[in-house]
């Protein structure tokens, strides 16, 4: 497969693209590989995304590399052929448009396979909200590995990082930050094949009743019987799908909800509570600063 680096903003929004002493190609009898090395500015790592290195790798014969302990984040994607990844001694067979996402402070190897030698492309990166983004991304697919129908999306965002990359100053800095945020959104909200429609539809349809309902008691096992599922798999799926549990979506949307009625109406905050499905106004209350930062009445006074 024949990758082009090809600039995919508009013409006048065009930056000149110059190499650099980090603009590596390597070839040998084990592989061609096309790799950009950077050091971040000190704003940079503090406050951005960064690149540590980025390129593309295509594997002439089976070789594995192997690492931990590195302060890194790495993400690739193979363009075709296949291999193994091993990450923290689970074994994956990855084959054209799958992906990984893991933090290589854990052990973790990959090798092409001998008949069909695959092509990556790959970045590894870093930055202050980096363990947060991975620690989600884990919490909702612990496997490290997925298989995206979206491999163009993830193709040309690689690419133009590594046309950013070759310019090097603080504008290409914040672009980079910008698009590697947009690469992790993709990881996160990305469409698991493994997901049916009809159970996608169902959570849907739990989503829903809460947003309706979410004044009244409700427990998992009334939804599990509401909706005629297993309350585990409930449980387990829309933590999976949205990101937060049930319990802690409900109290959002209270918490919402008192929002719109201390900002919108006179009525006082014990009843407040009430509409809000929290009888006891005492844990209303330690639930609302908890959520926002200060009391109920002082959110009234502040907006």
């Amino acid at each position: 497969m024949k990758i082009e680096m090809r600039n995919t903003m508009s013409t006048d929004e065009k930056i000149p693209v110059r190499k650099t002493m980090f603009d590596s190609y390597a070839t040998s009898d084990i592989i061609k590989s096309h790799r950009v090395l950077n050091t971040p500015s000190e704003f940079a790592r503090e406050n951005l995304f960064y690149v540590q290195e980025v390129g593309y790798l295509k594997s002439l014969k089976s070789h594995t590399s192997r690492r931990e302990h590195l302060n890194s984040y790495l993400f690739f994607t193979v363009l075709s052929g296949s291999g193994q990844f091993t990450y923290c001694g689970r074994q994956h067979t990855l084959h054209a448009n799958d992906c990984i996402f893991i933090d290589c402070n854990r052990p973790y190897s990959h090798c092409s396979s001998e008949a069909d030698p695959w092509e990556l492309m790959w970045v590894h990166f870093n930055g202050r909200q980096a363990s947060c983004y991975y620690g989600f991304y884990e919490s909702i697919l612990p496997h490290a590995v997925f298989h995206t129908e979206l491999q163009t999306d993830f193709i040309t965002t690689l690419q133009t990082v590594i046309q950013l990359q070759k310019i090097n100053d603080l504008r290409s800095e914040f672009l980079i930050s910008k698009l590697l945020t947009d690469l992790l959104t993709l990881c996160i909200t990305r469409n698991d094949s493994a997901s049916s429609q009809e159970s996608t539809e169902k959570l849907e349809q739990v989503r829903d009743y809460l947003d309706v309902h979410f004044a009244e008691k409700i427990s998992l096992d009334s939804l599990a019987e509401e909706f005629y599922i297993s309350k585990f798999y409930l449980a387990r799926e829309f933590k999976k799908y949205y990101g937060v549990t049930i319990g802690d979506y409900l109290r959002t949307r209270r918490v919402t909800h008192a929002k719109e009625l201390l900002r919108f109406t006179d009525k006082p905050i014990d009843e407040i509570a009430g509409l809000c499905g929290i009888p006891d106004s005492n844990y209303f209350s330690k639930m609302f600063r908890k959520s926002e930062g200060y009391s109920a009445s002082e959110y009234r006074k502040k907006w």
